[in-house]
């Protein structure tokens, strides 16, 4: 029998290793060990184990809670400031309306322009939460005020009935001035109006706004013009005696001692700036104009609307067929005032692309500096005095401005 058939055994095996093996027969495998009386317990069921996972689940939750917590209290936070209005007013930037299509021409031949003179306004948020009003103080372009700077002792509802009598006012002016400057004759100087009362000068306390100078000395003004000219009369501590209208027919005496002004003190200074009233409740020339201003308050588009009705009754392009952009009041004398929320309007002209900006000069220089850095470099920016000096940067322009003095001529040849 050759090796490979002889049993375990005897296969090298000595009787001292068999025996070695307690577990170990002759001839067999070793046992199994015997099953253990208690089943192998799970790593996670462990006693320190189980305390591992509530401490986790316990900290889950408890981030969970944190952050529900965190939101809550965001949310009531973000509520209340939601409703809590602050005691400013926020001036924003507007629009840039092209004024022609709001002017209706009626009973004579008018000149639709392909050009566009667009009328400016601001955009004016009142009382804004504080959300709002941290949001807005981030933008450049928006002026935050003290609710008391625009509104002075009127109420909201009071100051935009005074806006929106300030905007019938200026489109009336703005028609006369505009029928004036094509030859018509319907402006009629009745007095001098008190249009505002320079605080601490001479008739601070003595005149009010609204009321209506008739006299100096003695001596009938009806124009504004006047009033200057007999003012240069006197000088610095000259006491002059002035016949006032305070009501319609109620005619009262007052006295006043005249200053100095600022930058000339050898010139006597009233203290009041005088706009000419006139009458020009009927303009019958023929044909009627009107302007739809929809919402819009204040008196800062009459500029816009004098030079749009010149456009609109003569042939040509008055604006030289470009795009441009006007601010400004506009006096029966022709002069061209100061408007506020200029820097916001700015900001609207350059944002709409328009590259000319006609602005009061009456603004000051500070103003008008500040206008460039807001329109950085995109818009040019145009002041002016009078609406003469507006009609010569249009005609700088390209604009057809020589058709208003042939239809002025035309008039006056007919009348």
């Amino acid at each position: 029998m050759d090796d490979s058939e002889q049993p375990d055994s005897e296969r090298g095996l000595s009787p001292e290793q068999l025996s070695e093996n307690p577990n170990s027969v002759a001839g067999a495998a070793p046992l199994a060990q015997p099953p253990s009386a208690e089943p192998a317990r799970s790593a996670l069921e462990t006693p320190a184990a189980r305390s591992m996972v509530d401490l986790a689940d316990l900290k889950r939750r408890s981030r969970w809670f944190m952050l529900g917590t965190f939101l809550t209290l965001l949310a009531i936070v973000g509520g209340i400031g939601a409703f809590i209005k602050t005691d400013s007013v926020a001036l924003m930037p507007g629009s840039a309306r092209d004024t022609e299509p709001l002017i209706a021409i009626e009973g004579t031949e008018s000149y639709p322009s392909d050009g566009e003179l667009l009328f400016t306004t601001v955009r004016v948020r009142q009382n804004p939460n504080i959300w709002e009003y941290i949001w807005l103080s981030l933008d450049d372009d928006v002026e935050i005020v003290p609710e008391a700077v625009v509104l002075g002792d009127r109420t909201s509802d009071e100051n935009r009935e005074i806006n929106l009598q300030a905007m019938v006012d200026s489109k009336s002016i703005a028609t006369a001035v505009a029928l004036e400057q094509l030859g018509y004759e319907v402006i009629e100087p009745t007095g001098v109006f008190v249009a505002l009362v320079v605080e601490d000068a001479a008739a601070d306390g003595i005149l009010h706004v609204g009321e209506i100078i008739r006299e100096i000395d003695g001596v009938s003004i009806m124009e504004s013009a006047e009033l200057v000219e007999l003012l240069s009369q006197h000088e610095p501590g000259d006491q002059i005696e002035l016949n006032i209208e305070v009501a319609e027919g109620e005619l009262e005496t007052r006295t006043v001692v005249l200053g100095a002004k600022e930058d000339d003190p050898d010139a006597a200074f009233l203290g009041v700036a005088p706009q000419t009233l006139v009458d020009f409740d009927d303009l019958d020339v023929g044909f009627e104009v009107e302007i739809d201003s929809g919402s819009v308050g204040g008196p800062s588009a009459g500029l816009a609307f004098t030079l749009a009705i010149l456009d609109e009754l003569t042939p040509g392009e008055l604006t030289g067929g470009v795009e441009v952009a006007v601010t400004g009041t506009m006096s029966v004398g022709g002069t061209v005032g100061r408007v506020g929320g200029v820097p916001q309007k700015a900001a609207a002209v350059r944002d709409l692309g328009i590259k000319f900006f006609i602005v009061p000069n009456a603004l000051g220089e500070e103003v008008i500096a500040e206008l460039r850095e807001v329109v950085q470099g995109k818009v040019e920016i145009i002041p002016v005095d009078t609406l003469e000096e507006a009609l010569e940067v249009l005609d700088g322009l390209g604009g057809e401005v020589s058709a208003i003095a042939e239809y002025a001529a035309s008039v006056q040849t007919t009348e």
